[in-house]
């Protein structure tokens, strides 16, 4: 952080409002890694988001956490512990690049055809649950792991082929992030992640990180499940960009 210039500076607490308006209004986000990565290492941003995901899901579970629909939850941690055991194996010697650019595909035109049925309702097909729970929670923990802030969007596709509204959704999103993130944030003090400048960029960005999530909080009252669904959608792709430009 002391690196960091004053209009750097400028831009990382843009980023971290941004993110967190956006994941305390639908429960996740996946842009924050992919644009800190532009003034700041991989090796601090990945665990101090991690750290700041699982302040921010305590923040909407504390008031929210009567919406979780727990087996969801239970369901697919799991397969989550598996990923992120897999990512952290891979997290130094990994060509992040090229596999950022897969997802990012993927992502984006999952988020593309998301939006996309919201006017075509008649054309979602469904995908049935023993597929989707250890493809979404396998590929969530280890892209997750590798990225710091990617796993939301597979726990977003995942709980977004169960249909729910827009308070259960983002409730059980957040409390999957939380589980997730207690996974990760132990890993990555294992592999010793957590050294001094990490813990002061965790420390400095936790108040800018609250401010973001009260923005969230007041757009996610005002938003109805359509207009809610369209946010997710628009996450997704935003998500998505990013990784095909690193």
């Amino acid at each position: 952080m002391a690196e960091l210039t004053p209009v750097e500076l400028l831009y990382f607490s843009f980023v971290i409002i941004i993110s967190y308006a956006v994941r305390g209004s639908a429960g996740f986000g996946g842009v924050t890694v992919p644009l800190l990565a532009w003034v700041m290492s991989l090796k601090i941003v990945v665990p101090m988001v991690t750290f700041l995901g699982l302040i921010s899901s305590f923040v909407i579970l504390r008031s929210n956490l009567h919406h979780v629909r727990w087996p969801a939850l239970w369901r697919v941690m799991p397969y989550c512990v598996i990923g992120v055991l897999v990512g952290l194996y891979f997290f130094k010697p990994l060509d992040a690049r090229t596999l950022a650019r897969t997802l990012g595909v993927f992502v984006t035109a999952y988020g593309s055809y998301s939006l996309w049925i919201t006017w075509r309702p008649l054309v979602n097909p469904k995908v049935p649950l023993w597929l989707a729970t250890p493809t979404a929670g396998t590929l969530a923990g280890f892209v997750g792991t590798i990225f710091g802030s990617m796993a939301g969007m597979f726990f977003a596709i995942y709980l977004d082929l169960q249909k729910f509204d827009k308070a259960t959704f983002r409730a059980t999103v957040a409390a999957i992030l939380f589980g997730l993130g207690i996974f990760r944030g132990l890993g990555y003090a294992v592999v010793g992640s957590y050294d001094r400048e990490t813990l002061i960029a965790c420390l400095i960005s936790v108040p800018v990180m609250l401010i973001g999530v009260w923005v969230g909080n007041h757009i996610h009252a005002n938003l109805n499940d359509l207009a809610f669904k369209r946010l997710v959608a628009l996450i997704l792709i935003a998500s998505g960009l990013p990784l095909l430009v690193r």
